[in-house]
């Protein structure tokens, strides 16, 4: 399958992508041109309006044809692209391997985001995640997380000798968090009750979309405030909708029904709880900006996977994930950026604390490489 997207691709998977992703018609550069292709302007197509099932999953062909028959235009010559990260190897998997979907998954999203990644995601995110979950922790314990993926926690065991407890309630990262951190307890259970964190021990739990996939949210908001101690802080990342329903296109890929909720439920679950603080500052911009580096670098990823000798029902069972997630992430931006979601930094204490969090963490935390990402996904 592998082949054939190259094949259809014509040798320009990244011009066919580009174009794909801006929703324009792909003009292939004339002969003689030695530039990139040209992309010109067209009506947008919505996305294949999809059903996010439990299984998370749309049918097969319907991504495969919206990302290789819309795909995309490399940037124009001039637009100098720099110091893009650089894309974890497509790495072959075994057959063994093959048959649990759950590692071919993660070998897919970890080609497209980066190694330890199993969404879009920066260093700088995380470390402001760390930085406000250890700016009160000046007591004994260990740090509880749930939802962590594994940069985040490779992160936090070089900044903080203190312990990772991590809650983890997708199957298949349960073992891959392990590797990153072999220090870190790791225990597999629901997202909304995180029964391996002990009772009032400790200082600061972080999470990452608990609140999204959560089914029971006030009960997650009361089995985080038993485990924090007296003096406990919350720190999540959470992506919200602002209409009455969820963009269903938007989590096609996701690992389970999104159960989105509004800024405002979640504030008052938190204060209903007991949290005497409640902040948010948004870092929409930032995640953003990490998704479309993830897809500056697909068209080395499928270049990668063709020449790591991923092909046969691997290489598609790979290509299909790889489609998805690419397919359900542009619908998310789109909405991103169109209002619909939002995703915010939240800090939670049981303790009263004053002052607003920094109004200024757009500038505190610049999106990597920006002028890069901007570059390629030009808007004019």
């Amino acid at each position: 399958m592998l082949a054939q997207v190259k094949k259809l691709a014509g040798g320009d998977v990244a011009g066919r992508f580009g174009a794909w992703w801006n929703g324009r018609d792909y003009v292939p550069a004339a002969e003689g041109e030695g530039g990139g292709a040209a992309a010109v302007d067209a009506p947008k197509t919505e996305a294949p309006k999809t059903e996010a099932k439990e299984t998370a999953k749309p049918a097969a062909d319907a991504h495969e044809e919206a990302v290789v028959v819309e795909a995309a235009p490399e940037p124009k010559p001039e637009a100098k692209i720099a110091a893009l990260p650089k894309p974890a190897e497509a790495k072959p998997v075994s057959s063994r391997a093959a048959a649990d979907g759950g590692a071919v998954r993660l070998s897919a999203l970890e080609t497209l985001w980066g190694e330890g990644r199993f969404a879009p995601g920066s260093f700088s995110i995380d470390t402001r995640l760390l930085d406000a979950a250890l700016e009160l922790a000046d007591r004994p314990g260990n740090i509880g997380f749930i939802g962590a993926d594994g940069a985040l926690l490779q992160t936090f065991a070089a900044q903080s000798d203190r312990k990772p407890i991590a809650a983890e309630w997708r199957a298949a990262c349960v073992k891959r968090l392990g590797e990153f951190v072999p220090d870190a307890s790791v225990t597999l259970g629901e997202v909304d009750r995180p029964r391996s964190f002990p009772e009032g021990a400790l200082p600061s739990v972080v999470s990452v979309e608990a609140f999204a996939y959560s089914d029971h949210k006030a009960g997650l908001v009361g089995r985080i405030f038993r485990a924090l101690d007296a003096e406990g802080r919350w720190v999540f990342l959470d992506t919200t909708r602002r209409t009455k329903k969820t963009p269903p296109q938007a989590f096609a890929s996701a690992w389970a029904e999104p159960q989105l909720a509004t800024n405002d439920e979640i504030e008052e679950l938190l204060q209903l709880a007991g949290f005497k603080t409640v902040r948010r500052v948004s870092v929409t911009p930032q995640v953003i900006s990490a998704a479309k580096q993830g897809y500056a670098n697909l068209a080395q990823v499928l270049e990668d996977a063709v020449s790591n000798g991923l092909s046969g029902r691997e290489g598609a069972l790979f290509l299909q994930e790889l489609a998805w997630e690419a397919q359900s992430w542009r619908a998310r931006v789109r909405a991103l950026e169109g209002g619909a979601l939002e995703v915010n930094m939240w800090v939670a204490d049981k303790t009263e604390q004053q002052g607003p969090l920094p109004s200024d963490l757009d500038m505190m935390i610049k999106p990597d490489d920006a002028g890069a990402v901007d570059a390629l996904f030009d808007q004019t």
